[in-house]
């Protein structure tokens, strides 16, 4: 009889109880929150062995390694990936010891990758399963008895590991279960029937739940998969919410009170239960009271364990946008970008944007911390400028200073204040700007910022979770109109007009050739395109941006006029009649334009603007 028949032969007999948290456990017995459990396994493995008996005792029939978060990216943060095999077999052999007499098996444990795939994040979707394949294969080196997929945050990402364990060791049997939060989602919005019937489809053994939420939120949950999934299940709650007392993380729920919770989970048709984060051997012995020697309860789930989802509804096309964009769309229309003061005082800048108004522009764009220099929050001066002027508002937003959270959070209180566009960025490197050290945080690249504000202007947050009013942002991101290679330029257009962009904005062009090139080859693409426009200070200034921009490029012919003058006043001067020339031109065959100062004083834009008079 094979491993997999065998499970299948005992979860037929009776109730299966695996064990309760290892890495919670193993804080409050001493080992720092900044170290890494895993490692425990080769310089405290006395420890982990003791936790392990404690569990076979308190009458666990699984133990689960402590191997967790013991892949390439989860041991690089402890520059301790070179001993990923050695981690990963020392967990499995402390487990298998520690079982030695007893009737339990061995689960190896495998936990979530959390990064973010493409289009979301930068990492290609083979290197990701090309992680999980390296982890798999250095467990199933120590031959466990089952491979456990815990905490999965992504159906998709657990289906790579499920592929990697039939891959690498197709006798042993799968247990996947996916957490959810309070709404029932996963973060990447799974819901628990789609989630388990898919994990059942790609060849899990056991499908089902556990971590995140405590005994009474996952109850729900564990009846909705009982009534709709008919494939063997697991359920594995928290011991409630944690809670911080003296730095210690604790969880509130007692053995008792969790163990009252999994009887009623057996009682739906469970197969398999136990513990995660805060349960302890104590939690485990409690249940093991309950549901000894219990038989299984026939469910009347969906005899396939999958059902194919109902194809979606057709996606309303995305929000144009309307003041500023609707002049877009009717004739030629220009914005100007204000950098928001280094401090508390906008009454310049707004004062700035009155002038502006008055000169012709429509709209001003408000910049985040251009420079990875700190200024006042974009979001307030866009508030400031709105309300003093009336102009529509561009808002920059990075993805370099804001989490996944606050960008949501972010982008919700720009839609309350009636901001009317946001030009997606990846933002300048925070190792140029005030402070090298802040961290850059870039949970999700440009291509995902747009995704997620596409997906606030459905009403859903980024896990599906309905917000209510849906937002109503025209979404914007920055193209190269001078592109070395235009063809991989528009490629890569195209992908951000696919996520819902409708608009870009390029850094300062100037020469209209190379514009009206790059804008022939995008005829029939939906998007409307604003060419950068900056009036040149100086040759110095010149210089600095045809060799130290990316992606700027300054003309010979250009450059030969600035060398001509020798007086700063007259190279002022001519950097604003060739900015007028060039917004001219561009007023022939663009939509409109973006003007910016580029360190110049920006009512310098205003003299800009009066080419258009």
């Amino acid at each position: 009889m094979t491993k997999r028949e065998a499970l299948a032969s005992w979860m037929k007999e009776s109730v299966i109880l695996a064990d309760g948290a290892m890495g919670t456990v193993l804080h409050l017995r001493g080992i720092p929150r900044n170290r890494c459990l895993e490692e425990a396994n080769l310089s405290q493995a006395d420890l982990v062995f003791a936790l392990h008996r404690e569990y076979v005792h308190a009458g666990a029939q699984i133990l689960t390694t402590n191997t967790f978060k013991a892949n390439r990216l989860g041991l690089r943060v402890f520059d301790l990936e070179g001993r990923l095999e050695e981690i990963n077999a020392r967990g499995v052999e402390i487990a298998r010891r520690a079982a030695h007499g007893a009737p339990v098996w061995v689960g190896a444990s495998i936990g979530p990758l959390k990064v973010m795939l493409k289009p979301y994040g930068d990492m290609e979707e083979e290197a990701a399963r090309e992680i999980c394949r390296e982890q798999v294969a250095a467990l199933a080196s120590a031959e466990p008895d089952l491979f456990i997929l815990e905490t999965q945050q992504s159906a998709l990402e657990t289906c790579f590991f499920i592929d990697a364990c039939r891959e690498v060791a197709p006798e042993i049997p799968i247990l996947a279960s996916l957490t959810f939060n309070r709404e029932g989602r996963t973060f990447f919005g799974d819901t628990p029937v789609e989630g388990c019937r898919r994990l059942a489809k790609q060849g899990a053994d056991v499908v089902g739940i556990n971590c995140s939420v405590g005994p009474a939120d996952t109850l729900p949950l564990v009846e909705e998969v009982c009534q709709n999934v008919g494939h063997p299940l697991v359920v594995m709650p928290n011991a409630g919410y944690p809670t911080e007392v003296d730095g210690q993380i604790h969880y509130l729920s007692s053995p008792e009170y969790v163990a009252n919770y999994i009887k009623r989970y057996v009682d739906l048709g469970v197969n398999i239960v136990g513990g995660c984060c805060g349960t302890t051997p104590e939690t485990i012995r409690a249940v093991a009271q309950i549901i000894r020697k219990r038989p299984p309860v026939k469910r009347q789930g969906s005899p396939e364990g999958w059902v194919l989802m109902e194809d979606a509804p057709a996606a309303a096309p995305p929000p144009q946008g309307g003041g500023f964009f609707a002049r877009l769309r009717s004739g030629f229309a220009v914005t100007c970008e204000i950098n928001p003061p280094k401090g508390p005082d906008a009454r310049e800048a707004v004062e700035t944007a009155r002038l502006l108004k008055q000169a012709g522009s429509s709209a001003v764009d408000i910049a985040d911390n251009p420079m990875a220099r700190v200024r006042v929050s974009s979001m307030a001066l866009a508030h400031f400028v709105q309300q003093e002027t009336g102009l529509p508002t561009i808002l920059h937003m990075t993805c370099r200073d804001r989490n996944l959270l606050a960008l949501q959070s972010e982008l919700l209180g720009a839609s309350l204040l009636g901001v009317e566009g946001i030009l997606a960025l990846s933002g300048d490197p925070t190792a140029h700007g005030d402070f090298p050290a802040a961290t850059s945080v870039n949970d999700v690249n440009v291509v995902g910022l747009v995704k997620i504000i596409a997906s606030l202007n459905r009403g859903l947050d980024f896990s599906d979770h309905p917000t209510g009013t849906p937002t109503q942002f025209a979404v914007g991101v920055g193209v190269n109109l001078t592109a070395p290679d235009p063809e991989k330029e528009i490629a890569k257009l195209r992908e951000r007009l696919d996520a819902g962009a409708v608009f870009a904005m390029s850094q300062p062009v100037f020469d209209l050739e190379p514009v009206r090139r790059f804008l022939d080859r995008l005829k029939g693409l939906p998007v409307v395109i604003l060419p950068g426009v900056l009036p040149i200070a100086s040759l110095k200034q010149a210089l600095y941006l045809a060799n130290e921009v990316p992606g700027m490029t300054v003309p010979r012919t250009v450059m030969e006029q600035f060398e001509r003058l020798g007086r700063r006043e007259d190279q002022m001067a001519l950097g604003v009649e060739l900015a007028q020339e060039l917004l001219r031109g561009l007023k022939e065959f663009a939509a409109g334009a973006y003007l910016t100062s580029g360190g110049r004083k920006m009512p310098v834009l205003g003299d800009v603007l009066a080419a258009l008079h």
